[in-house]
């Protein structure tokens, strides 16, 4: 038995443009950002998928609905799927160095932890299903990572409406060894 995934990556906001930490902040879409979501929706109009499931922050639902005008599926939001939340942080530039003693800050362990409940949870509830999955990059990043096993800095960052297909085997297994969070620092 097995789940497709199909992720995909919100399109391009004016943080992303100006090159700020957007964390859990809704975000806007810029006018290529909703063109990069109409070019995704036309792309994805003859594939098969059962559930359409995206974060419940602004730019992923914006990205989301653009899509689903071709699509044409029930949409279900899932804060599960957001982004990390920076605190602090959000609104800085890239780059910034976060302090790893910022208690208003998601950790990396945290958020590998909630990504790893989303993916147990979509393969309990979507066996033998096509999932497409509207998302943010380090989210998609670190689900990707715990999915494949690998450190996060081996998984290559997602453009923009960049779609990335998985078949995962279920019943999924991913291992709650907190040793191998580590691995997944950026």
């Amino acid at each position: 038995m097995t789940v497709t995934l199909l992720l995909v990556r919100h399109g391009q906001t004016e943080d992303n443009v100006a090159r700020r930490i957007q964390g859990q902040h809704p975000g806007k879409l810029t006018e290529e950002g909703k063109k990069q979501a109409e070019r995704i929706g036309a792309l994805l109009e003859q594939k098969h998928i059962d559930i359409f499931v995206s974060s419940d922050l602004k730019r992923a639902k914006d990205t989301a609905h653009i899509i689903n005008q071709t699509l044409r599926l029930k949409l279900i939001t899932d804060p599960l799927l957001r982004e990390r939340d920076f605190g602090r942080y959000t609104g800085m530039p890239y780059g910034v160095n976060i302090s790893p003693d910022a208690t208003d800050v998601e950790s990396v362990a945290q958020l590998y932890d909630r990504a790893k409940r989303w993916m147990r949870q979509i393969c309990t509830e979507y066996n033998n299903k096509t999932v497409l999955a509207v998302s943010h990059g380090l989210f998609l990043r670190v689900l990707q990572s715990a999915y494949l096993n690998k450190p996060l800095k081996e998984i290559e960052p997602m453009n923009n409406t960049e779609i990335r297909e998985f078949v995962i085997q279920t019943p999924l297994s991913l291992s709650d060894d907190d040793n191998e969070i580590g691995a997944f620092e950026s």
